[in-house]
């Protein structure tokens, strides 16, 4: 099959998308609905978890499925982030479009003595900025570096603004699960259903950049020139 990305289904309750790379192929399919198990698999016990903590304060039931043929953890945690990101674009889209969509969200969680702020604005902007108070290197059986790389291909995947900040923490654990439920709970706000804002996304110039000419059956790549921002107490630039 060729590589890229294809949109398997979308609503404004679901979507579906496969991903397919030299290095990977991820299928994430997101929707709205009764709790139920989710079906994550990305080869990392951590990163699993991450998703399921993103699922569980998103409001979202979240399926995930990674194959790589060498199992290179960046790759892994960034092409996930790329395709459920895609995921969540093709949804919001949808609601946009027959509902309307809030498109921005804030939130903040705590877990035990870790404290964490996430802010997503849904506009066809691509940028990640994750500024950490706190760093640890290792987070249980992932460098927490991978966690970075999930969070800058779910912004280049779902072509959002996405700001996480890592405020405090003295457990790698809890800081990192801190973030990853503020950034679900900001998303269930972006998420929202808004009948005023029916055909408009977060911002005033009324639409989101799309990749031209694209059938929903034939995907393609997500373009590669993205800004992101990864710091500690300050801005580290790369493009």
């Amino acid at each position: 099959m060729s590589h890229g990305i294809s949109v398997l289904g979308s609503s404004p309750s679901s979507a579906s998308v496969e991903r397919r790379t030299a290095e990977t192929v991820v299928r994430v399919s997101v929707e709205e609905g009764p709790r139920r198990p989710w079906r994550i698999s990305t080869g990392s016990p951590f990163l699993d978890h991450m998703v399921e903590v993103l699922a569980f304060y998103s409001g979202l039931n979240v399926d995930a499925h990674v194959e790589a043929g060498r199992r290179l953890m960046h790759t892994v945690a960034e092409d996930l982030g790329i395709t459920l990101g895609a995921a969540l674009r093709e949804m919001a889209d949808a609601r946009i479009g027959s509902q309307g969509c809030r498109c921005h969200g804030f939130a903040q969680a705590v877990l035990d003595e870790a404290y964490s702020q996430a802010r997503v604005s849904y506009e066809g902007r691509a940028l990640a900025v994750v500024e950490r108070g706190v760093r640890f290197g290792q987070v249980e059986d992932l460098q927490e570096e991978f966690l970075v790389a999930l969070i800058e291909g779910m912004a280049q995947g779902m072509r959002a603004t996405i700001h996480v900040d890592l405020v405090r923490g003295t457990d790698p654990h809890h800081a990192w699960e801190s973030a990853f439920r503020a950034l679900g709970a900001a998303l269930r706000s972006a998420l929202e259903r808004d009948e005023w804002r029916r055909g408009s996304a977060a911002g005033i110039k009324g639409t989101v950049d799309r990749r031209p000419n694209r059938p929903p059956e034939a995907g393609g790549e997500i373009p590669s020139p993205f800004k992101t921002v990864s710091s500690h107490m300050g801005f580290n630039r790369c493009s």
